[in-house]
């Protein structure tokens, strides 16, 4: 028998895929027609003809799987009886339902009950009392009256002195602080405060629903039915007062969500459910807090018993290792707790760091801050993780680094320590650059959401006042930072971002709104550690400011021009270097739309011929898939080689203005890229690893003389890329070299008239100034302007004038930066 007969004939074909026995498989006796003009089944042709028989039977496989099934049967009876025989019963398509107050619940049709159910009853909306203006420390909280689940959500507001203790009176413990977030405004649901209805997000809605007891009162701040927010100036004082009611609620509750918006079942969009999905998620909930409590006591045990953590493996029993139990669950795990969007917004970073007691709260598990704390850190530990920036420095692992963020600042907020006693301007850097990547509904809120972490008596100099433009926030915290700070390190946040979230600002100003890849700030070195060297020989700055407020006036000289520049470094981030390009593929309604139609469970299969269904779909998908999978290899291996020719045209420039012979040349590109940091390994065998390293970045010249990238790209590129993977080091190793690159995605290369090697902001041109300001860690670029002031373009790396060797400050002339 053939191989094509072995694929495609058969008589058990019918039954092996779900066809009908009145339903022939694409080829009826096992043998194809010969497609070169010859009858028989002789082997004349050998393989080419084998290959035909073969493409031909696949095309007739995959006619026969992309067949139309989706005919109503009430339009074809007849092709339904002579199919399936009369008596097949007639299939039934599932509907989504919307999730509103018109649809009715009923034992047929379950829905989650956070989104689904509403209140009953609605009246007048709810009119606040103002607070008393005879003491600045007064709030309300929200008593969440017990029910149970399908009650009406109904509350109660009382007001109280944050001043005063809490007494016996007012609830057994105090209150609890609750945080959330607050999602899609436009999207609102009521509830009963009072008597009266206010309108809250559907997602505390959700909350509120599953932390009501059902005996007792619970009692809440939930700034969103606690603050009027219709008040400017009570909002404006609330927000201030943030950081003592977080610091004396009794606990901080941390609401994550609902597990069938954030595992998929509820589209949130369209606020309906897949039928039957929304309880299979709700059951998968169970074991995700079981695998915290597996994780939490087995580190430990491990920590009592001085045993180190050896990567996937561990304590082992009649399941398997630890790490074989929780690699099941990490997709679902990583959504819950590591991507969940808690983590992203910028108000939940004061509402954790500043909490007593913190514990997260979902359906009805609730789980302490501090056994997530060991559970985590042992899930890394173990090797889980998804890791980024591999190519082009320290391995990120982007999952746990929020969570790494959080505890870093509650660590470093421990009384006396550096931050909490240092500059005020350092303090709020430090908090600002750890929630870079945090987002906000307002603008402004990227700086006001940050004011309740300052302790009392550090005054920040920031006024939080809703009525101002974001452009006038950000002046206002800049001018905080540079005044208070006595140094320029914010100004390497400076940043020109593609898409700003506040346009027009001043060059000086950062864009303190916008959450995409910055170039790293060069404050600290590749390793994160504070800079040891000092560009302006450790002087403090020296700001001033005219016109308003939009010109800032800076102490320094230049020392040097740029004349020569080399191409700029690709991120390591595919979605970041092309707006998301694989991101935006992945998006795509189609594809979607394709994806939520495949069948998950058994029962969502046609019940008549449940296999070939299954067949059919997955064909289908694996189509859709396959130009997806292509790209997306394609610019992983595309991005790997266009890093490497950047290293690659940065090394030629470099050689040839200093010029092949020059003893110090690859010392000196050894610095610029790895901006002087300095490696606790022996000099030998760190300069061994950068022998290796470039000789990765080498590997691609055979390939680019052969000039295969000119006539056949895509071939070049494969090649390259798994030359350059062959020949690269081992990523793994302590201190590798690619780990002290950090500070080269984003920037180019360049040389100074002076012959000076630099490593530059990506918008840097030929003609831009060098320049050594007062209070400055690292040289700045500036751009001289027709009106006689300065553009300021950002940091830079200039080899040799790292250590104040250049600056000389009786040659300190004032610059006007616009």
């Amino acid at each position: 028998m053939s191989l094509a007969k072995g694929i495609l004939g058969g008589p058990c074909l019918a039954a092996q895929f779900g066809l009908p026995s009145g339903k022939k498989p694409p080829a009826e006796t096992g043998r194809l027609p010969r497609t070169d003009g010859q009858t028989g089944s002789g082997d004349s042709g050998g393989n080419s003809i084998m290959f035909k028989k073969l493409h031909s039977g696949w095309k007739r496989f995959e006619e026969w799987a992309n067949e139309d099934d989706s005919v109503s049967k009430s339009t074809t009876t007849q092709t339904s009886q002579t199919e399936t025989g009369p008596s097949a019963p007639t299939q039934t398509s599932t509907k989504d339902h919307t999730c509103n107050h018109s649809d009715p619940v009923t034992e047929d049709t379950p829905k989650p009950e956070a989104y689904c159910y509403t209140n009953k009853s609605t009246s007048s909306s709810y009119k606040y009392t103002p607070l008393p203006s005879t003491t600045k420390s007064a709030i309300r909280v929200l008593t969440l009256l017990p029910g149970r689940a399908d009650a009406d959500i109904e509350c109660r507001l009382i007001e109280l002195d944050l001043n005063n203790p809490w007494t016996e009176d007012d609830g057994e413990e105090g209150f609890e602080a609750l945080s959330y977030v607050w999602g899609d405004i436009a999207e609102t649901t009521p509830i009963q405060i009072d008597g009266a209805t206010v309108q809250i997000g559907r997602n505390l809605r959700s909350a509120l629903l599953h932390l009501r007891y059902h005996e007792k009162p619970r009692i809440l701040w939930v700034d969103a039915a606690c603050i009027n927010q219709e008040d400017m100036d009570e909002r404006n004082r609330q927000v201030m007062l943030m950081g003592d009611i977080y610091t004396k609620a009794a606990r901080t509750l941390v609401w994550l969500g609902c597990p069938c918006c954030l595992l998929g079942a509820l589209n949130t969009d369209r606020l309906t459910y897949s039928q039957g999905k929304w309880l299979d998620h709700l059951a998968g909930i169970d074991p995700l807090f079981e695998a915290i409590e597996i994780l939490g006591n087995e580190a430990r045990k491990l920590a009592e018993e001085g045993r180190e953590v050896i990567p996937k493996q561990e304590e082992k029993d009649e399941d398997g290792t630890t790490y074989d139990r929780i690699k099941k669950l990490k997709p679902k795990w990583n959504i819950i707790f590591l991507e969940n969007p808690w983590w992203t917004r910028i108000w939940t970073l004061q509402e954790i760091v500043l909490a007593k007691e913190a514990r997260l709260c979902m359906e009805r598990h609730e789980l302490g801050w501090d056994l997530l704390r060991v559970a985590i850190t042992y899930y890394t530990a173990l090797g889980f993780g998804d890791f980024s920036e591999i190519y082009a420095g320290s391995k990120t692992n982007s999952g746990v680094e929020p969570f790494n963020l959080v505890n870093a600042i509650r660590e470093a907020r421990q009384p006396g320590s550096e931050l909490v006693t240092g500059d005020v301007g350092d303090e709020l850097l430090h908090y600002l650059a750890s929630s870079h990547w945090r987002d906000c509904r307002m603008p402004q809120d990227k700086i006001f959401g940050l004011m309740g972490l300052f302790s009392e008596g550090r005054d920040v100099g920031i006024e939080v006042d809703y009525r101002l433009d974001a452009e006038d926030v950000y002046r206002q915290a800049t001018k905080s930072l540079l005044q208070q700070s006595g140094n320029l390190d914010a100004l390497g946040f400076c940043y020109p971002y593609k898409i700003p979230r506040v346009t027009n600002l001043p060059s000086w100003i950062p864009d303190w709104g916008s959450v995409g890849n910055l170039a790293l700030p060069l404050m600290n070195d590749a390793k994160g550690q504070p800079r040891t060297t000092h560009a302006s020989r450790g002087l403090r700055s020296n700001p001033r400011w005219e016109n308003n407020d939009t010109t800032l006036l800076l102490d320094g000289h230049i020392i040097d021009t740029i004349a020569k520049l080399g191409r700029m470094q690709v991120p390591p981030n595919q979605d970041d270097r092309n707006e998301g390009s694989l991101d935006h593929m992945l998006n795509d309604p189609v594809m979607i739309a394709e994806a939520d139609s495949f069948p998950d469970r058994w029962e969502d299969l046609d019940p008549e011929r449940p296999i070939r269904h299954f067949i059919s779909a997955w064909w289908k998908g694996m189509r859709m898939a396959v130009p997806y999978v292509a790209k997306a290899i394609l610019e992983i291996f595309g991005n790997v080689v266009e890093m490497r020719e950047t290293f690659l045209q940065w090394d030629e420039l470099v050689a040839a203005e200093l010029g092949e012979p020059h003893e110090d040349r690859r010392t000196i590109f050894r610095d610029t890229i790895t901006t002087a940091t300095p490696c606790p390994l022996e000099p030998s065998v760190f300069d061994s690893r950068f022998e290796g390293w470039l000789q990765a970045v080498y590997s691609i010249r055979k390939l680019k003389k052969k000039r295969i990238d000119r006539y056949a790209p895509k071939t070049y590129t494969t090649l390259a890329a798994v030359t350059t993977f062959v020949k690269m080091e081992d990523d793994d190793l302590p201190e590798a070299f690619a780990t002290y690159t950090t500070h080269t995605p984003r920037r180019r290369l360049g040389i100074t008239a002076s012959k000076r090697v630099c490593l530059l902001p990506k918008l840097t041109e030929v003609g831009d100034k060098v320049a050594l300001l007062r209070g400055g860690r690292v040289p700045m670029i500036l751009r001289p302007r027709e009106d006689g002031s300065m553009q300021f373009v950002g940091e830079a790396y200039v080899h040799g004038v790292m250590d104040g060797e250049a600056f000389h400050e009786e040659e300190c002339i004032d610059f006007r930066i616009t």
